[in-house]
């Protein structure tokens, strides 16, 4: 008798989509986008320790990735704030990651650290917003 788990083909499902959506991500780009908008807050380090750059990247596709699987949600109809609103929980906390991170690399000036928090938030934001999008068009494709 052969069992069929329910929770092993619904996984299996998200880590397909999951690849195909990964293949049109560029990792040259994610590392050109995440020293854009770090470097001008945390120079130094990121040319003294680059392995600043791999967590950063990481976020940046969770963040991707957490955007692509709700783009059914805007194939549905919702607009792209209220789905926003659905995950920032999810959000907030792959931003407060990268924040920490980064944090303990800075002189504690209040002015490095709001540059940080404005620069980690628009990064999740901006890599949300792209996931979101390519969701979306796979969606309306039927590629899912």
């Amino acid at each position: 008798m052969n069992v069929t788990v329910l929770s092993d083909k619904r996984r299996e499902k998200q880590w397909k989509f999951e690849r195909s959506v990964l293949k049109n991500l560029s990792l040259k780009d994610l590392k050109a986008d995440v020293e854009q908008h770090f470097k001008p807050v945390v120079p130094f380090h990121f040319l003294s320790h680059p392995f600043l750059l791999d967590p950063c990247m990481d976020m940046a596709i969770d963040a991707f990735l957490l955007g692509a699987e709700y783009g059914k949600f805007g194939y549905l109809g919702e607009s792209e704030k209220q789905v926003k609103e659905r995950c920032d929980d999810d959000l907030t906390e792959i931003s407060h990651c990268i924040f920490n991170l980064l944090q303990g690399w800075l002189l504690d000036s209040d002015y490095l650290l709001d540059s940080l928090q404005i620069a980690t938030e628009a990064f999740v934001e901006q890599w949300w917003a792209k996931g979101f999008r390519e969701g979306e068009k796979r969606y309306r494709l039927r590629l899912h």
